[in-house]
């Protein structure tokens, strides 16, 4: 029987992996189109032709909105030939600026698309989390309810550190990567410390900072995997710790447990029963949603 590919006895990278990522010059700069979306999603005269007119200018983020509105997870039976058409008849100025965001920052990544720290395994999980985190906000009692939006975003970027691990350091990367494949007892997070002595929370946190994006955000990427946090903006990393637990269920992402934590659920104010229905209706879409991340993932 083949031994299991083992982690070294310490960390490859250890207490200089901050410093490094810190203060090297490869760190992904934030694109053109994700600054100019960011200003509009802030500027309150924004509208939708200026929306248009930002994704128009990337034509491979444009094609890929196209795919995402005409996509059987919205149900929509017309046709939509432009942008305009489907901000405005399928997924609405909000949702569409926060597409274009999370697939605008995918692209500064430099990565292989396959494997459990490629693009295909990282889109696949993100469309998944983004589509499910909606869909338990729109359940949620409106006095504990997030903004959609931003709990979208957050679940297509909460995963964002495995990125960078992988665009920064490709030979550790190709490492893990191995080793979760022969470790798949193990929880990911276990097997990212023992190879790079930190995890792609923290990882992926230090992106977003770099990148200044809101709060809500950093906070859902540095804390979706910690049961325990009860800090500011907790709604956003609780529903992507939801979100990724109940995805396991299916062998989607990367969570150490499919549990669903009755604290949580609470803080909430959705049921588990009520959780499982929104996944259930996620599943039921999944040969969709798998081919827009094979596409995202090109």
């Amino acid at each position: 029987m083949k031994e299991p590919v083992k982690p070294h006895d310490k960390p490859i990278l250890l207490a200089n992996l901050r410093q490094k990522i810190e203060s090297t010059t490869d760190l992904p700069a934030m694109p053109e189109v994700a600054q100019a979306l960011l200003r509009l999603n802030s500027d309150p005269n924004g509208n939708i032709n200026d929306v248009v007119e930002i994704i128009e200018a990337d034509p491979s983020i444009a094609a890929q909105v196209l795919r995402y509105a005409r996509s059987a997870f919205f149900g929509f039976r017309g046709e939509i030939n432009s942008i305009h058409q489907a901000v405005t008849t399928v997924l609405g100025y909000g949702l569409t600026i926060d597409i274009a965001l999370g697939l605008s920052l995918g692209k500064s990544f430099s990565i292989s698309s396959y494997g459990p720290l490629g693009l295909y395994s990282f889109w696949q999980h993100s469309i998944y989390s983004a589509a499910l985190i909606e869909r338990m906000i729109q359940i949620m009692p409106r006095q504990h309810r997030p903004l959609p939006g931003l709990g979208f975003l957050c679940g297509l970027l909460h995963n964002f550190g495995v990125l960078l691990i992988a665009h920064l350091f490709k030979k550790e990367a190709s490492m893990l990567q191995q080793i979760i494949i022969a470790n798949k007892d193990k929880p990911v997070v276990e097997l990212e410390h023992q190879v790079l002595g930190t995890d792609h929370m923290e990882i992926g946190a230090w992106l977003m900072r770099s990148w200044n994006l809101q709060t809500e955000i950093q906070v859902a990427v540095a804390e979706h995997h910690n049961e325990q946090y009860n800090g500011v903006h907790a709604s956003y990393s609780r529903l992507s710790l939801l979100a990724d637990r109940l995805l396991q269920r299916h062998g989607i992402g990367d969570a150490e447990s499919a549990e669903l934590p009755e604290d949580i659920l609470s803080s909430l104010g959705i049921s588990a029963q009520q959780a499982e229905e929104q996944l259930e209706s996620i599943i039921n879409s999944a040969q969709d949603l798998d081919q827009l991340a094979q596409q995202f993932a090109a």
